[in-house]
């Protein structure tokens, strides 16, 4: 049942259960041990002003043939749980993690709650009139007094169950972009182009602990990977970044490399952009340049490769007759 129930005084609900047919059958009401669900419209009359036997007397004055009933029977084996059926095993539970205090109270409330089991919590009545559902309803005290206290109960633990995950989730987070910085910080870290070989470096940096478990290796790496692929992101932003403010000036940047002889001895076109790329590299503290900011700088003219000297062909003057 879902219908809101008027909490009165102390009261043998189980003996109003079994009063109610008798009282319907003198008003020539059929009684019916079943209550409709969901009512559309429908009114609640309040147990201080119609009693349970005047209740009955109403529903045949406004002509209702059928009274239907019914009654709640208290469980105190789910009265109050705080564990959920997908925890998993190896994790200590929410109420493993209860401190002493909080879980002597738990052990109170499920005495308390056993010693109500089998008995009837709340009864219901209801009658048609005009289309309209009529309902009355009476909750044992002692049901309500014990759930406030539950709901008090699980809303202050199962609160710190969610504080204690937020703050964990927290601190990961914390750890993550502390790993990343430290990653995007490092030099070699900018100038890798593999994600192989910057989970190399990340994994040297950040070795797993030596006596950890299984779970404990995986959360880990996941955490590492997690960090690494923070810090590319990092790198990348930066390094376009740095590129796009070089490329301001492209001339004075391949000046500046043509000056310093950068390119001395290099004869083919891999061999002067492996140069130029190590220096851009060291220049901007360890960016890679990109392939275009690359390609574009090397068509400035202090770097473009001088031209071969076509050599001239002297052919052998042809013998005199």
């Amino acid at each position: 049942m879902s219908i809101p129930v008027q909490h009165t005084n102390a009261v043998d609900l189980r003996k109003l259960v079994e009063q109610i047919p008798a009282w319907a059958s003198e008003r020539g009401l059929n009684p019916l041990a079943a209550v409709p669900e969901k009512p559309g419209r429908h009114v609640l009359l309040e147990d201080e002003l119609v009693n349970a036997e005047a209740f009955i007397g109403l529903a045949h004055t406004c002509g209702a043939r059928v009274l239907y009933y019914d009654s709640e029977t208290f469980t105190a084996d789910t009265f109050i749980l705080l564990d959920t059926d997908d925890e998993d095993d190896e994790c200590p539970t929410i109420e493993e993690e209860l401190d002493v205090e909080a879980q002597r109270e738990l052990k109170r409330l499920r005495r308390a709650a056993q010693t109500r089991d089998g008995q009837i919590t709340a009864v219901v009545m209801c009658f048609m009139a005009e289309g309209v559902a009529h309902f009355w309803g009476r909750e044992a005290p002692w049901h309500t007094e014990l759930g406030e206290q539950r709901d008090e109960f699980l809303q202050l633990h199962r609160n710190s169950q969610a504080a204690r995950d937020e703050d964990d989730r927290a601190r990961t987070t914390a750890e993550v972009e502390r790993i990343s910085a430290e990653l995007a910080g490092n030099p070699e870290f900018r100038a890798a182009t593999k994600r192989s070989h910057h989970l190399d470096i990340a994994a040297n940096a950040y070795p797993p602990p030596s006596d950890g478990d299984d779970e404990q290796l995986e959360e880990h790496e996941r955490l590492v990977r997690w960090a690494v692929n923070q810090a590319v992101v990092a790198v990348e932003v930066a390094a376009r970044r740095v590129y796009a403010g070089y490329e301001r000036d492209l001339n004075a940047l391949a000046q500046e490399i043509a000056a310093a002889r950068i390119l001395d001895g290099a004869t083919t076109i891999a061999a002067r952009s492996l140069l130029i790329s190590e220096h851009l590299t060291a220049k901007s503290g360890g960016y890679t340049p990109p392939k275009r900011f690359l390609d574009l700088l090397m068509l400035r003219p202090p770097l473009r490769k001088p031209p071969t000297a076509a050599r001239s062909v002297m052919n052998d003057p042809l013998p005199l007759d």
